[in-house]
């Protein structure tokens, strides 16, 4: 979700790799892209113009004969009709064949056939990677990159997620368009992107692998309907201090008629891989799965007391199931595949809406919500929805300092769940798994997330430090609940991405509610939502000019200034993002800095701050946090390059030998560029 994370990845691979430029596309290829034109109820069509309330356009993918075209099931899913637009400009009707909600693939046929592509082979991290798309619905486009990532599962867009990660520009438009190689081939089809406040492409998006989109697209067309194959078995991440000895994800429970026990698989074991494919938690059990079909056998590695073993899971007899939520797991009903604790969880939050449009808040007491303070702004109150309807809550000042905010509500359910306040911070750092509860936009419902484990807990001498999780994060959980797998409030969410999560511990609850009674709460609380309320709007402004038009300098100086006085590291963080794409790096690094001050183990705020002092030339700056990141996440290829980059250009050759030995491990491919750069080092690029 970080704006200038993608210009770090491509300043670290531009140094590292050559990478060899992208063939030219042909016109046969731009022919099996087309535009997707859904008629939503109560919206326009898009004629000519951009109107906000036209119905989007789409993309889609030639992916058969007899006129079949793949897309994104959220394109199309509202549509009363739906229309394609070719290349040639003409405009077909198309008729849906089906659709998979799990894995948001959706099936059309049009009356003509189009060219189809050649598939890729398996690509490797860096490999040139295009997307053909209709972008903000200007017509077929094409942006190019790199493939970044692979066997993506645990983005949180989907269920079912078996995704390549790229940094080829996708916008609003783009979703259902077809992502290829250098020689035009298939290597999947758009599904998601992570966008920043305005929207707008910010570098880390995902394509369905052409493996799972051909897999879906198979079943659908065959009856409309997508079975997925169940190994019978629940699973669990492992522990964090378990993941120093192995990864994998543990047998729970078995079905004694399912395919995992009727392999030889065992309770306590740990899943380790499944065909090709890398088991590091259940979410990546889920992916593997569904590329594989009813009647095919797959074999399975494992570990048994430390001991390596492998089965072989035969689906030829197993039970299929229709996949409706994102893991496998036992619950207490249908919605909510998790243990019956953590699906209680929903009772206690709401979704709201205040400064922010969508969010959520958490019950701690009979008539008492808490959020965030950037969803609440500078606004006295919040419409909170509950199953007896809407209810306005008033804002009750507090002098705490932190992203919480806290509301007064009457009316909620006198016989709903009520969250605890009372665990402590130990307690909390024990959890094996963490689980965020909020709204999720797209289902207009309160939902509980992928779980993930412990990454950091707060630091020691940050006044707000955080928790720092694994659990799945969405826009609209804001505000939400974290809590562990019991069902026990641990802390309240505040945003992240890629993998990487927030939130305020409980700790942090209790001062809020200490500093209710401070002479100064309402002061307070006034003056930290304006500033923040101003913030958002020098970024929104600064993001919607036009990119020929230079910002002017009372702008950049009110951002500056209201930014650093909202004390949000959320807001350091965009802000300073936005000041480096404008150049001004000095600002950049000095809310960058501010954001790691009061968050020291945000590996987003460091990631962030490496790459705005990277712009501006400090490498020698660069080295305690690029020897922290190094030593955090030794399996992180960007974390070791980041080392390697400051400890050659940064006087610490130590670091870098010992980031490139990291490297060596993680992907050696990478590795031998980036021995390449120890051993002869370019000169040090000049500050921007």
């Amino acid at each position: 979700m970080h704006i200038v994370s993608r210009v770090a990845i491509v300043l670290s691979i531009a140094t590292f790799l050559e990478v060899k430029p992208s063939s030219a596309v042909s016109p046969e290829t731009i022919q099996s892209v087309v535009s997707v034109l859904p008629v939503w109820p109560g919206r326009p069509v898009r004629d000519g113009e951009l109107p906000n309330q036209a119905a989007p356009e789409g993309s889609g993918v030639a992916i058969a004969e007899e006129g079949l075209i793949a897309t994104a099931w959220h394109v199309v899913k509202p549509a009363v009709r739906i229309d394609v637009r070719l290349s040639d400009g003409r405009e077909l009707p198309a008729t849906l064949v089906g659709q998979d909600e799990a894995s948001d693939i959706a099936l059309l046929r049009i009356g003509v056939d189009l060219p189809l592509f050649d598939l890729a082979p398996r690509p490797e991290l860096a490999d040139p990677a295009c997307l053909i798309g209709n972008t903000y619905g200007l017509g077929i486009s094409i942006s190019c990159g790199v493939v970044s990532a692979l066997d993506v599962s645990h983005a949180g867009f989907n269920p079912v997620e078996d995704f390549l990660q790229t940094d080829a520009a996708a916008n609003p438009g783009s979703s259902g368009g077809a992502l290829i190689d250098e020689e035009g081939r298939l290597l999947g089809m758009m599904s998601a992107i992570f966008a920043s406040d305005a929207d707008a492409n910010i570098g880390v998006n995902f394509a369905v692998s052409a493996p799972l989109l051909l897999r879906v697209v198979d079943d659908l067309a065959d009856d409309g309907e997508v079975d997925y194959v169940e190994a019978g078995w629940r699973l669990e991440s492992l522990a964090r201090h378990e993941r120093s000895e192995t990864v994998g994800a543990r047998v729970l429970e078995l079905d004694k008629t399912g395919a995992a026990m009727q392999a030889g698989i065992a309770v306590g074991d740990v899943i380790t891989r499944i065909g090709d494919r890398r088991i590091l938690d259940p979410r990546d059990a889920i992916g593997a799965l569904a590329l594989i079909k009813r009647g095919e056998l797959a074999t399975t590695s494992f570990e048994r007391d430390r001991q390596p073993g492998e089965a072989i899971l035969s689906f030829s007899g197993s039970q299929s199931v229709v996949l409706e939520d994102e893991v496998t797991v036992d619950g207490a009903d249908r919605d909510c595949r998790y243990s019956p604790p953590v699906c209680a969880v929903r009772q206690a939050v709401f979704p709201i809406e205040s400064f922010d449009p969508i969010a959520s808040a958490v019950r701690i007491d009979r008539d008492l919500l808490v959020t965030n303070r950037h969803v609440i702004g500078d606004r006295d109150g919040a419409t909170v929805h509950t199953p007896a309807g809407l209810r306005r809550a008033k804002v009750i000042p507090s002098a705490y300092r932190g992203d919480l905010a806290l509301l007064h509500v009457e009316g909620l359910p006198n016989d709903g769940l009520v969250l605890s306040t009372d665990l402590d911070l130990g307690d909390v750092l024990e959890a094996e798994q963490y689980f965020a509860v909020g709204a999720d936009i797209a289902k207009q419902e309160i939902r509980v997330f992928a779980p993930g484990g412990l990454i950091l807990g707060p630091a020691d001498h940050a006044k707000r430090g955080r928790l720092h999780v694994q659990a799945v994060m969405q826009p609209g959980v804001s505000g939400g609940a974290l809590v562990d797998q019991n069902g026990q409030l641990v802390g309240i969410a505040v945003g992240g991405g890629e993998g990487r999560y927030e939130a305020l511990p409980m700790t942090a609850v209790s001062e809020l509610l200490a500093e209710r009674d401070a002479k100064d709460a309402e002061v307070v609380q006034r003056e930290l939502g304006d500033a923040l309320v101003r913030c958002a709007s020098a970024i929104d402004t600064m993001r919607n000019a036009s990119r020929d038009q230079r910002p002017d300098m009372p702008l950049i100086e009110a951002l500056v200034s209201d930014c650093g006085a909202a004390e949000n590291a959320g807001q350091y963080l965009e802000a300073g993002r936005t000041l480096a794409l404008v150049g001004r790096i000095d600002d950049a690094i000095a809310l960058h800095s501010a954001a790691v001050v009061e968050a020291p183990h945000s590996i987003n705020a460091r990631l962030s701050l490496l790459v705005s002092l990277q712009l501006g030339g400090r490498f020698q700056d660069m080295l305690p946090h690029a020897k922290w990141l190094s030593k955090l996440l030794p399996e992180d290829p960007q974390a070791q390059r980041f080392a390697i980059q400051s400890g050659i250009w940064g006087g610490d050759r130590e670091l870098a030998d010992m980031a490139y030995g990291r490297l060596l491990q993680a992907d050696p491919r990478q590795a031998q560029a980036a021995k390449r750069f120890i051993d002869q080092p370019p000169p040090a690029p000049q500050p921007q």
